[in-house]
């Protein structure tokens, strides 16, 4: 992700050469001149590809965690499941869809990057 983050901001800084210097600090094609553009539709801030990477990073890290709490709490079930079949099989249960949910979670955060990654 860091490689393709900075694949774009080196992109952006090569576009950003052939640009000129406005009086409020953006930059404009030289083609068209410093114009003002009306307030809201010019901003500065997060792109929509930085955006949907950085939800997508929030979410994969929220998964994870609960992947991994999962883990614990069905690793400490076994444990103490004292020989009881039962009690046994139900952890071994949350252990494999604990770590199913895991692999299809790092599956679909790798389809978005590639799919972000060719629309970008």
């Amino acid at each position: 992700m860091k490689q393709f983050l900075s694949n774009i901001i080196a992109w952006q800084k090569a576009y950003a050469q052939d640009l000129i210097p406005c009086a409020d600090g953006s930059y404009a094609d030289p083609g068209i001149g410093c114009v003002e553009a009306p307030g809201g539709l010019v901003s500065s801030e997060v792109s929509v590809v930085e955006l949907v990477l950085k939800i997508a990073s929030v979410l994969m890290t929220i998964v994870a965690a609960a992947a991994v709490i999962m883990l614990i709490v069905a690793g400490i079930m076994y444990a103490l499941s004292a020989g009881d079949e039962e009690k046994m099989q139900k952890a071994k249960r949350i252990i494999l869809w604990s770590v199913i949910g895991l692999i299809v979670a790092l599956i679909a955060h790798f389809i978005a990057q590639g799919v972000i990654g060719l629309a970008g």
